[in-house]
This record gives C-alpha cells, structure tokens and sequence, in this order.
C-alpha cells in the first residue's frame, strides 16, 4: 500500500495545480489519471488575470508567459459571415479598449494571455513533479472508502491490469466531467449534461492575409445552420498565431453523432474560412457536449472535489480551466492540511 497526505485523482488543470501548490507548501502528495499522458488537443486556452496571479505566486508565471500569447493580440472580436466574407461587427474584448485595459493594469500586475491547455498543463505538472509530487500515470481511481482517519483508494494499473491501494489523510477529487470520485462521494448535482453538440477541428493553415489588421483569439462566424448545437455560432479560434486554428461546430444532439472525417472537416473549415483553395492540414476532429451542470456540495468528510468534477457551465468567456485551478489553489489556505 502507498501511503501519503493527500491523493489527487486527475491531471487536468485543477489536478496539476493542487499537486503544485501541495507540494509548493511542503505537503506529500500523489496524482493519478488513467491517461498517458495530458490533454492532446487545445482545448482550454484563456488564461485571466487571477488565473495568472496563482501561477505567479507558485513561481510559473514566466515560463508561461513565454509561450503564451499575449493580451494585446486576444481582443478584435469579429463577427463575420466568414474570414474572408463580410464583417457584421468588431468588438474590442479581453482587456484591450484603452479605457478597459486601464482598468486590468490598475487591478493587477499580471496581464491576462492565451496558452492552449496541451502547452499549459506540462508546465503545471512538470513543476509539481520537480517540487515532490509523486505522479502515476496510466493509473486508473475506482473507488474509495473513507474512515474517520482518512480515505483508501483502488486504483488499478492500466499497464501490468494489477490493482493497489493508495491511504492518504484526503482524497481530491478533479476526474473532470464524469467525475467517478464525485459519485462515490456522493456529491448532488443540479442542471443538465448534454445540453448541445459540439465538434472541434484543429487545423493548420495561414490565416495571415484574414486576420492579422484585426488580430484576436475568437472570430464567430454567422452562417446558415451556425445556431444548430454547439455554443450557437461557429468559431474559428486562434490556437497559435496565425497558422494553427480550433475550428467549433454545432450538430443537433438529439440525433445521430456525425462522422467526422477528415474530409467532412475540411468541408466545414473551408466554409468557416470562405477560401475553398487555401492550404488546410487537419490535424484532429473530436466531438463533445455543452454542459450545464453544477455540484451544490463540493464535499464529504475527506474528499473533496474541484474543476469540472463539481461544475460543468458551457465554454463561454473562457473560465472552464480558470475556475479549476483557482478551486485548486484559493481553497488550500483554509483547508485542513494548511
């Protein structure tokens, strides 16, 4: 049996990130996820000055600022019937109209920016490895049983199939959506899974001569069947400027998924785009759902859960990975290990 203070299931945002304060503040501590390793697509991206502030204060803030983008590249929020088709209306966003962007200088020393959840997460893990937390990959949490003393966990090893248990004095519980640790919990959720569909298309392709007089990090795009699914337009989103793109789809979720092939998702790229002969690669397709769902009790006795474990709101102004990892950190200081 393993034996530490606090074991962390999940690697995401929030999991990284209580494993590098924990161990930031010299506490012993273990994450598992299931996976081999951490988020292979975009994903999250919008870093917030308070999200910032955290990183600061854990002494990462540089390294992810280095390969972040910054500020002054987010904000021409362009609506447009395509890129290269007409534009309905510019809006200046994330900071950047002078008389808001005073007010951000004025609120923080930290600068809001742009890295893409598969650059962030190294950065957070890495950290929190160097400073003591133990991570295990490919190690799957299936279940628990908590004593007035602390929390046993079963966890199974998804390369040798061998299962093994981790004692910790608290369990945290960041598995994301499908949260296996708020179930056994037993933490009440309220709203609604599944509220629309999505799709992602990451995509290189130099978008230069259609974006860079109005740089940003979002362009929605109003075209005919734009409001079926997904967050009610589409989206072409700026991954790494200006020749790597998320592209956001809807789909009705009430019926069949669709199969998304590479061919179908350079036919929905294109139309986003309005250039049927630029370059395009696809580089992944991937189908998901607008959630709506919250948690009305964060925990019970020594688990307690984080991020999108105990709230799942639909991907709008950018707070999905902002809210994990200030669940993971703001909470710290007044729980009970500190």
């Amino acid at each position: 049996m393993i034996e530490t203070e606090v074991l962390i299931v999940g690697s995401g945002p929030a999991g990284s990130s209580a494993g590098l304060a924990l161990s930031t503040y010299g506490i012993p501590n273990v994450i598992v996820t299931k996976y081999g390793w951490l988020a292979n697509t975009p994903r999250a991206h919008l870093n917030n000055q308070r999200t910032m502030e955290i990183l600061r204060d854990l002494g990462i803030e540089p390294e992810v600022i280095a390969k972040a983008s910054p500020q002054d590249i987010l904000g021409n929020a362009v609506f447009c019937t395509s890129l290269a088709g007409e534009e309905l209306a510019r809006l200046r966003m994330w900071g950047t109209e002078p008389r808001r962007r005073a007010d951000h200088i004025l609120a923080s020393p930290c600068a809001m920016c742009d890295l893409p959840q598969n650059l962030l997460e190294p950065i957070i893990l890495g950290a929190a490895a160097e400073r003591g937390t133990k991570v295990r990959l490919n190690s799957e949490y299936l279940g628990c049983e908590q004593d007035a003393e602390g929390v046993t966990a079963e966890v199974k090893d998804r390369v040798s199939n061998e299962t093994y248990q981790i004692r910790a004095k608290y369990l945290l519980g960041a598995d994301g959506a499908n949260s296996k640790v708020a179930e056994d919990a037993g933490l009440p959720l309220v709203g609604k899974m599944g509220v629309a569909g999505s799709m992602n298309i990451v995509f290189r392709c130099d978008l230069t001569k259609y974006v860079v007089h109005r740089p940003s990090v979002l362009y929605w795009v109003l075209q005919p069947g734009s409001d079926v699914g997904g967050v009610g337009m589409g989206v072409i989103r700026m991954v790494r400027p200006w020749k790597e793109w998320l592209a956001i789809w809807g789909y009705d979720i009430h019926t069949e998924a669709p199969q998304l092939t590479d061919e179908a998702a350079e036919g929905i790229v294109r139309n986003l785009i309005g250039d049927q002969n630029i370059p395009i690669e696809i580089r992944s397709t991937s189908l998901w759902t607008v959630n709506d769902m919250y948690a009305t009790r964060y925990s019970t006795g020594r688990i307690f859960c984080m991020g999108d474990a105990v709230h799942r709101h639909p991907p709008m102004n950018g707070l999905g990975s902002n809210t994990s990892i200030q669940d993971a950190t703001i909470w710290l200081g007044s729980w009970p290990w500190c």
